[in-house]
């Protein structure tokens, strides 16, 4: 697995950590930090299910920016690769805010989502849809506007 496609699947799960501009709910940012918390630490599918579980809705879907649509369970079997690289060495993705819009049992979070290289930050544009279930706040969707690429963040 490339470390490209590894980046791309630990945007779809969990976004990165939190750097934020503007202020996400206390219960999604937690649930940000718990999900890259148990990533690092991972050792079976199971605890891989553990973490999507946690986050994600039965329902959840992914979209690529071409516009291709990826099921939480294909998102999780994918995300078990990642137990092929070594708890504490596996990449984590940075996150900047920028937008949150909440409409009571629904909230929207954009931000950037990048990781530093030579070149500087590369990355994306990130939009999850997060809604309030009875087991607590659950992300939806997650939609990658763009492709990964050489970003000049403000």
């Amino acid at each position: 697995m490339t470390s490209v496609r590894i980046g791309v699947l630990i945007a779809l799960l969990c976004g990165g950590a939190a750097q934020a501009q503007e202020a996400v709910p206390p219960a999604i940012s937690s649930a940000y930090e718990a999900t890259l918390s148990a990533l690092q630490s991972a050792k079976t599918p199971e605890d891989v299910h553990r973490m999507v579980d946690a986050m994600d809705s039965p329902d959840w879907v992914g979209i690529a920016p071409t516009g291709e649509k990826m099921s939480r369970d294909e998102a999780e079997k994918q995300l078990v690769g990642l137990l092929s690289i070594p708890p504490g060495k596996r990449p984590v993705p940075l996150q900047k805010t920028i937008y949150v819009g909440e409409t009571g049992l629904r909230v929207v979070v954009v931000y950037w989502v990048y990781r530093i290289t030579d070149q500087g930050a590369v990355g994306s544009m990130v939009r999850d849809s997060w809604m309030q279930t009875p087991a607590g706040w659950r992300r939806s969707l997650h939609e990658k506007l763009f492709p990964d690429r050489l970003l000049k963040l403000p």
